[in-house]
């Protein structure tokens, strides 16, 4: 079993950065009403708060002339996944904090991660055929330019310039896999890594979605999340699974549209 890897939408992988600890899903609480051709769609806050608001019909853009989410898009300036220490030591120089962490999964297998932190920009490598590779970055300083030219203090729609959506992305809800949780929207892409067990496909697995945290739409939500994914064949069981090999990446943003935090996870295949 693979450690570290979000199940039924809630995640088990961080990164701290900057004393922020990021978290790739945070499943909302919400439900989902139909009735009379009509769909309302009633989300419940923490607080327990009902937050109704009726779905609103959005107006279909242009096609997006932009490439979805990949593993050219592990980047973050000249840093990219897989590199070695001395590598990122070459480009960045000394962190100013390492430490290591190892832990025990469910198939008491040693995980082995090493976390180098350059203020507010945090990597971290994982132990790989004896070896520590770039698997993760995350950053929450404007500074750090990520692929696409990305970076905080960007905006929503900066993201939507650079990367695929699908034209009419606003209008496709991303719902919990019995359809009674409203999670948000589909950029692009119409299932998420729960459903490979029963998908079981041999081809590329490209989607994104926006998570609304909770709330009932992007215009009312005080924080929302971008998030992208992406396996590629051959994986080792002929069909995809979240063994094989693939990658994420989430960009958080507030209510005012802007990018608060950027973060990257290369998974690689699991035994």
């Amino acid at each position: 079993m693979r450690k570290n890897i979000f199940l039924k939408n809630r995640i088990i992988k961080r990164i701290v950065a900057g004393g922020v600890i990021f978290v790739l899903f945070a499943a909302p609480f919400s439900l989902v009403l139909t009735g009379c051709g009509r769909r309302t769609e009633v989300v419940i806050s923490a607080e327990g708060e009902d937050m109704t608001d009726a779905a609103k019909e959005y107006e279909t853009l242009e096609e997006s002339s932009a490439k979805k989410f990949s593993y050219d898009d592990l980047t973050v300036g000249a840093v990219r996944y897989k590199m070695t220490e001395s590598q990122v030591k070459t480009l960045l120089g000394e962190p100013s904090i390492v430490y290591d962490s190892k832990e025990t999964d469910k198939t008491q297998s040693d995980i082995s991660e090493r976390i180098y932190s350059y203020n507010d920009l945090t990597l971290v490598f994982s132990k790989l055929n004896d070896e520590y590779l770039l698997t993760a970055a995350a950053s929450v300083r404007d500074e750090d330019v990520f692929s696409r030219g990305l970076q905080v203090g960007d905006t929503f729609e900066d993201i939507l310039k650079v990367y695929y959506r699908d034209a009419d992305f606003m209008n496709k809800n991303y719902f919990s896999e019995d359809k009674s949780t409203l999670f948000g929207k589909f950029l692009y892409g119409g299932y998420t890594i729960d459903s490979l067990d029963k998908v079981k496909t041999k081809g590329k697995i490209e989607y994104g979605v926006v998570n609304l945290n909770g709330y009932a739409s992007i215009e009312t939500a005080e924080s929302y999340i971008v998030e992208m994914t992406y396996f590629e064949p051959p994986y080792k069981n002929e069909t995809a699974t979240v063994d094989d090999a693939f990658a994420q990446i989430a960009f958080d943003i507030d209510q005012n549209r802007k990018i608060t935090a950027i973060r990257w996870y290369y998974y690689p295949e699991q035994e």
